[in-house]
């Protein structure tokens, strides 16, 4: 009798366990399913300003002109590059979690949410009005996770997303690196001189007359349309404060020069190298000097060979020879 009782309390309690695992199981999905969004209500286009605080760093602060945003970090103002502000706008919007980590303030500086420990990201409208303010804290457990708390909250979410790293960027990764942005088909006259020759000049029928290697030829449309786009597109990598002279832009190694319709000259100088990979350059009278990758200088500087080359992929060999012919 006595070992019946025991196996019935044995099933009742297996029956009971099993009951509550499932209730908690069923809880769980039910709790992973509720999102919660970090900023109800938040309207990326409202942002007027954006003020990120990094642990150690300056603050950052990003305002909106017009379409464009401008940055001011310490007593310095640059061109802030838009598609980065716009990114973390839509990101701060997204933030969302089902996973509560922590409700007691004490778990604040482990989780790298309080003040000083945190990136904290303020975002106002054109009034000042605040319409959303977060702590990006460390990343979670399986590192493509971040604790995130809002400011003043007592919650602290798991929420997916490498979050902090899209507000706690260097400076450089904040600035346009944009050197200028020019009207290709408006260029009629191009040269490189320096350490390499070369001209390309637009003709009344469209064509681009090439010297190269001391030879007169017709270059290949692509080709020289393709050198002209990145020469008029041209973007940094980085950016140098610094004397032009240990830059050794005081004696250019090469000078690409461009001629516009309307009369207006463009000139880019490049100068030594910060490495193996990448050279400094100047962009007409302007001070800053940017670093730029060593490929892209050579893609708007083309060997003669390139040009040469007509847009079907051949040598362009008659018309070299009748070039040499009428020399």
């Amino acid at each position: 009798m006595h070992i019946k009782k025991v196996l019935i309390l044995a099933a009742v309690l297996a029956a009971l366990a099993a009951l509550y695992f499932f209730s908690e199981r069923t809880a769980a999905k039910k709790e992973r399913k509720t999102e919660v969004s970090l900023v109800a209500g938040f309207d990326a286009s409202q942002a007027a300003a954006v003020t990120i605080t990094a642990p150690g760093k300056d603050a950052v602060i990003l305002k909106k002109y017009g379409e464009a945003w401008k940055l001011t970090a310490g007593d310095r103002t640059y061109e802030a590059e838009t598609a980065a502000v716009i990114s973390l706008l839509g990101q701060v919007g997204k933030i969302k979690s089902a996973t509560v980590a922590s409700r007691n303030p004490k778990n604040f500086d482990s989780f790298e949410v309080s003040d000083g420990k945190a990136v904290d990201v303020k975002i106002e409208d054109a009034g000042s009005k605040v319409l959303a303010h977060v702590l990006l804290g460390k990343n979670g457990p399986d590192v493509f996770s971040t604790y995130v708390r809002a400011k003043d909250a007592q919650a602290v979410y798991l929420a997916p997303g490498l979050l902090k790293n899209m507000a706690d960027r260097e400076l450089k990764d904040w600035r346009d690196k944009t050197i200028w942005k020019l009207n290709r088909d408006g260029i009629v006259h191009y040269t490189v001189a320096g350490d390499k020759s070369l001209q390309l000049r637009k003709d009344n029928s469209g064509a681009w007359q090439a010297v190269c290697d001391s030879l007169v030829f017709v270059a290949g449309k692509d080709a020289a349309q393709s050198a002209l786009q990145s020469f008029a597109k041209l973007t940094a990598v980085d950016f140098v404060e610094g004397n032009p002279k240990e830059a050794g832009l005081d004696k250019p190694l090469r000078t690409i020069t461009a001629v516009f319709s309307d009369g207006t000259k463009e000139a880019l100088f490049v100068g030594g190298d910060k490495n193996a990979f990448q050279q400094f350059v100047k962009a007409g009278s302007r001070q800053q000097i940017f670093i730029v990758e060593k490929s892209e200088i050579e893609s708007f500087s083309p060997s003669c060979e390139g040009l040469k080359k007509s847009d079907n992929g051949s040598d362009n060999t008659t018309v070299k020879a009748a070039a040499q012919r009428t020399r």
